[in-house]
């Protein structure tokens, strides 16, 4: 399942250098947004005062995602909270100068606001598929781990046929569902530039293949998306406009077929 999110960069706080994004995901993280800063956040968190640049300070608010958050709490999270905290403009900033890079302070709201888009639009990818096992309690996102240099079997694939460029960066979300822990994987794409259009990021959004479950749930999307509009029968088989997946059947009519576009809101 893919989506295309298009924002003003991409979920990389800097454009990719030799086809890659310069942040480190190597290690593991706990947080859905950290976008390689996990542990710079986490010691970001610790200091409350903003920093002031050019006589403006950055904005220490942190915003709440929509995110469900699991029973560990790691330490860049305030604990008073049910759903995942983004990181504030001030910590974000923290963050990457702790990591060596130049931040521009005049960018952090915008930057702030594509990486949590991205997550946004993630975890909506995430419920689609989740849409196939209803639940006694809503899932949540249990931990988090980025893989920017172990590309997945599907994405070596598809460059090694000459269909894709290998993805920038692959994060792992680990969700609870009743107490089960499932493992999804999310490919990062960045899409080719337009002239006057915002940078694209595509999501590529499955379940992994390391359950029997996560591999029928593949097939299943694929009968339902590729195969089902093609059979006269198809509303009659299970009783419904089959063509659409639970999710796709609720779904935005821009979000339908597993295909989405969102801009990030910097205000």
């Amino acid at each position: 399942m893919t989506a295309d999110v298009n924002a003003a960069a991409a979920a990389c706080p800097h454009p990719p250098k030799a086809g890659g994004c310069p942040v480190d995901h190597s290690s593991k993280a706990a947080c859905p947004a950290d976008s390689g800063l996990n542990a710079e956040l986490m010691r970001a968190a610790g200091h409350a005062a903003g920093v002031t640049v050019n006589g403006a300070r950055l904005s220490t608010a942190r915003a709440v995602s929509p995110i469900p958050k699991g029973d560990f709490t790691p330490a860049h999270q305030s604990g008073t909270e049910d759903k995942w905290e983004y990181p504030s403009e001030d910590m974000y900033f923290k963050a990457m100068k702790r990591k060596g890079w130049a931040p521009d302070a005049q960018q952090m709201k915008t930057i702030v606001a594509i990486h949590n888009t991205v997550n946004e639009q993630s975890w909506r990818e995430v419920l689609k598929w989740e849409s196939f096992h209803p639940t006694k309690e809503p899932v949540k996102l249990k931990k988090f781990m980025g893989k920017p240099t172990e590309y997945s079997p599907k994405a070596k694939i598809m460059n090694t046929i000459g269909w894709s460029v290998l993805p920038f960066d692959r994060h792992d979300w680990i969700v609870d569902r009743d107490g089960k822990e499932v493992r999804y994987v999310i490919d990062f794409y960045s899409g080719q530039p337009e002239p006057g259009r915002p940078l694209s990021v595509y999501l590529d959004v499955r379940p992994a293949l390391d359950s029997v479950e996560g591999v029928v749930d593949r097939l299943r999307w694929q009968f339902h998306e590729k195969v089902m509009p093609l059979l006269p029968f198809k509303g009659a088989l299970f009783g419904g406009d089959s063509a659409k997946t639970p999710a796709e059947a609720s779904a935005p009519a821009n979000e339908q077929s597993g295909h989405s576009k969102v801009t990030p809101k910097t205000n």
